[in-house]
């Protein structure tokens, strides 16, 4: 991955220009930023621009002999850490990233914006937790304690370092005395998940979303999609290119109408009615669910905007979406909402944790009734 195979974020691009040309590189950095904003791709994109043999003012040259090993991820001066769960029978407690570079590289060439889950699903782990333990932060130490191969820079990259804990602690020696030409990067979702003596000595960087520009490109320039969908989906991911990415594959990108039958089925409570809508969303498959879900979570967040602002300038809402969120609006008000988003953002989290799908979308319908069942709803006679 270089930095000009990542769409947009041209700031970000351009300040990593700026410190490697100055030479005052940090020698640990923190990213952090949502998933689906390009942190890792940003960090292997800088490692490979570190170690680029023919840098050029536009950054590097994607030819000699280090991009290439970079492209593959397999440049022996470029290190990974990750998450991992037990691997063989090898003992949890001495299972590191180190048996898992072979899945590890198919999975960057596939996912180079998947997240945690997508990761574990790789590895068809789904429903195990996984960590960085003693072991792997020892083998850090050990990889940075080496002489480069053939690189200027020795680079270490912790993906999910929020799953440090206090086992971060072991590598603190290494940011407060780094050694020359060694350069961390931690990955994060939430800074606030390592210890502040850790994030204290390192450079922060937020990632943000990426742009709804970004995103529109990526999209014209990935698939067949009508000016329309294009369009819808750009509203529905919000800067998120893995949930654009995810998103292409969808059957359909504008659910409103779904949403809207779910909650009139979950109001009325028919099981006649309740049970064939879940019956028609498991048919769909897991990934369509879930994409449903998301959308669903989109249409409650814009409809929140919608009442706050009492315009609907501005919001990420179609022409038709708007008509469905205007009905809404007269029957669920904004604490409702917030109950509905809570809903819909844990039964995501519950489906990606393989748990039963027909018991899963049931116990919500029950939820959305409790919600909803305090209201005269038209939607009942509709």
């Amino acid at each position: 991955m270089q930095l000009s195979d990542i769409p947009g974020h041209q700031a970000l691009k351009d300040y990593f220009l700026k410190i490697i040309d100055s030479g005052r590189v940090p020698h640990a950095i923190m990213m952090t930023g949502g998933d689906g904003y390009g942190k890792l791709a940003l960090a292997i994109g800088l490692a490979a621009l570190l170690e680029c043999k023919n840098k050029t003012a536009e950054g590097a040259c994607g030819t000699c002999s280090s991009c290439i090993k970079a492209q593959k991820n397999i440049h022996p001066d470029i290190h990974f850490s990750f998450p991992v769960i037990k691997k063989d029978n090898i003992k949890r407690q001495d299972t590191t990233s180190t048996y898992f570079l072979k899945e590890w590289r198919e999975f960057l060439a596939e996912h180079p914006y998947g997240n945690i889950t997508d990761w574990l699903t790789f590895l068809g782990a789904a429903d195990k937790q996984a960590n960085i333990n003693v072991a792997e932060c020892n083998e850090i130490i050990k990889n940075l304690s080496l002489m480069t191969y053939e690189g200027q820079y020795k680079i270490q990259i912790i993906w999910y370092a929020d799953y440090l804990g206090k086992e971060g602690n072991r590598i603190l020696k290494l940011i407060e005395e780094p050694a020359d030409n060694t350069i961390i990067i931690l990955i994060l979702n939430n800074s606030n998940a390592v210890l502040n003596t850790l994030k204290s000595r390192c450079q922060s960087i937020l990632v943000p979303p990426f742009s709804d520009e970004d995103i529109k490109v990526y999209v014209e320039n990935n698939s067949s999609l009508s000016s329309k969908d294009k369009q819808e989906l750009v509203h529905l991911v919000d800067g998120d290119l893995r949930l654009a990415i995810q998103s292409l594959s969808a059957t359909q990108l504008n659910y409103s109408e779904d949403i809207m039958s779910w909650f009139r089925y979950s109001y009325k409570a028919d099981p006649e009615e309740v049970v064939g809508f879940i019956d028609t969303l498991i048919g769909n498959g897991k990934q369509e669910i879930i994409n449903f879900l998301t959308y669903g979570l989109h249409f409650l967040r814009e409809m929140h905007q919608l009442i706050a602002q009492d315009s609907s300038e501005n919001i990420k809402l179609s022409d038709e979406e708007k008509v469905v969120a205007e009905k809404l609006i007269k029957l669920i008000d904004m604490s409702k909402i917030g109950q509905l988003e809570q809903i819909f953002t844990q039964s995501i989290s519950h489906i990606r944790r393989n748990l039963s799908l027909k018991i899963l979308l049931m116990s919500m319908t029950f939820e959305i009734n409790a919600i909803l069942k305090a209201e005269v709803n038209n939607l009942v006679t509709k």
